[in-house]
């Protein structure tokens, strides 16, 4: 028998635009729903039989309704299929569509408009009284909202009044959203701006016009560009880390040679953009960029610089998490129970600036210590913290101490050295080489 498993149903819900809930992206038309609104709340779907049926089904490692999605992930004939709860009374996140309607017509795209998207939805729009009432039901205990899905999210007229909502009404809610771009203003831009929203993605797949439309019919790439630019002045103006602006390019097979790319890379940064990414996609099949497909030679080359290979990995050379740690110490060695220090030099080698502090309370740097066992298998993920003694620029260093708990069991573990944007990701996981340190307790 066949099986599997998936993350999804674990730790989000995608409410679409008519109110109808699904439990992952792979369902545009919600032929799969959980519930609707109308007849229940989110929070209520969240806790309901139907969902805790799918988790406890997954844990074995089959599940009938996971069947036809392909966001699940396969498992090996034997062995246990992973244990996550069942019961679980708080949603930690939402995919949420405002609208499914779009001002674009993207290339074979699940939304286009020879695709009729719209036709399997019961209304086009959220209204904004319903979506304050979901947040009202879910938003204490949420801790990030994805503004999108399908459609354009800036295509709701209301648009702004839900993100300020999100954030006046629920600041530890981490807000995101994406979009084609082309709708932003200079008056909606600075609204955005000024929300406090934690980070936009704009998807422009070219460097000139021709490139750029052949995918995003009916888009200009001049406006695009701007209005990003237009962004990026908003939030250096208001002197805030937020909202983090990426800047995404889906590669396709007339938009992914090496000139295109070094062109993206100096508009990027000319622009000023937090971070640039390049996204890996199989559909259209007849567009899709063959050179940097998955497993490529070409794919390797730039890996850390792909949209789902972190959350920090960038195509900008001078916009980077990079660091190089250094200690003097061979191992560390402490008695059970006794508590000890280590002084790590880090340098900042990436470029991107390593903060102390910040207005969403997010994305400071920290060096972090994670525990280990004689195998290199992981014990505690968050074992040790060090603050900066003040934020680094490119090419600057400074020296950390970072107190390590005792632990109690007599043993040779080890310690592992990496810095971390807290609540974006680990140095590693964008490409920055940790230290590995002995760790001896006797």
């Amino acid at each position: 028998m066949e099986r599997f498993t998936c993350d999804w149903i674990f730790g989000i819900l995608v409410v679409l635009c008519d109110g109808k809930v699904v439990c992952g992206c792979a369902d545009p038309r919600g032929e799969r729903p959980l519930g609707h609104l109308r007849d229940s709340s989110l929070g209520a779907i969240w806790r309901s039989e139907h969902v805790r049926r799918i988790r406890r089904e997954l844990n074995g490692g089959f599940c009938e309704f996971c069947r036809p999605c392909g966001l699940k992930r396969a498992l090996a004939a034997t062995g246990a299929a992973p244990q996550r709860p069942v019961d679980q009374e708080v949603l930690p996140r939402i995919f949420f569509e405002p609208t499914v309607v779009c001002n674009l017509d993207c290339f074979q795209a699940v939304c286009s408009r020879e695709a009729d998207l719209a036709a399997s939805r019961e209304r086009k729009t959220f209204p904004l009284d319903e979506f304050k009432e979901m947040m009202e039901d879910v938003g204490s205990g949420l801790g990030r909202l994805d503004f999108f899905n399908y459609g354009e999210p800036f295509a709701h007229p209301q648009a702004l009044d839900m993100i300020e909502h999100v954030k006046r009404r629920y600041p530890h809610v981490y807000l995101y959203t994406s979009t084609n771009g082309l709708l932003l203003d200079r008056q909606r831009t600075r609204r955005l701006a000024q929300s406090g929203i934690d980070e936009v993605t704009f998807s422009i797949d070219g460097v000139d016009q021709d490139t750029y439309e052949r995918y995003r019919r009916g888009g200009s790439l001049e406006r695009v560009l701007e209005n990003m630019a237009s962004l990026v002045a908003e939030k250096r103006r208001l002197g805030r880390e937020v909202p983090f602006i990426n800047w995404r390019y889906i590669l396709f097979r007339w938009n992914d040679s090496r000139r295109q790319m070094a062109r993206a890379r100096r508009l990027a940064a000319k622009i000023g953009v937090d971070r640039l990414t390049w996204e890996i996609t199989d559909h259209p099949e007849a567009a899709r960029s063959r050179r940097y497909q998955i497993g490529t030679r070409g794919w390797r080359r730039i890996y850390h610089e792909i949209w789902d290979s972190s959350q920090i990995g960038s195509a900008l050379p001078g916009k980077r998490f990079r660091a190089r740690i250094r200690t003097a110490r061979r191992a560390v060695v402490a008695a059970p129970g006794e508590a000890t220090a280590l002084e790590v030099t880090v340098r900042n080698l990436g470029g991107a600036p390593w903060l102390t502090a910040a207005f969403s309370g997010r994305r400071w740097v920290r060096l972090g210590a994670q525990l280990h066992d004689q195998g290199r298998r992981l014990l505690e993920l968050n074992y040790a913290r060090a603050y900066l003694p003040r934020p680094l620029a490119g090419g600057e260093k400074a020296v950390l101490r970072i107190d390590l708990p005792g632990l109690t069991g007599a043993g040779e573990y080890c310690l592992k050295l990496d810095m971390v944007s807290e609540g974006a990701d680990w140095f590693e996981n964008g490409g920055s080489p940790v230290l590995w340190l002995p760790f001896i307790v006797r």
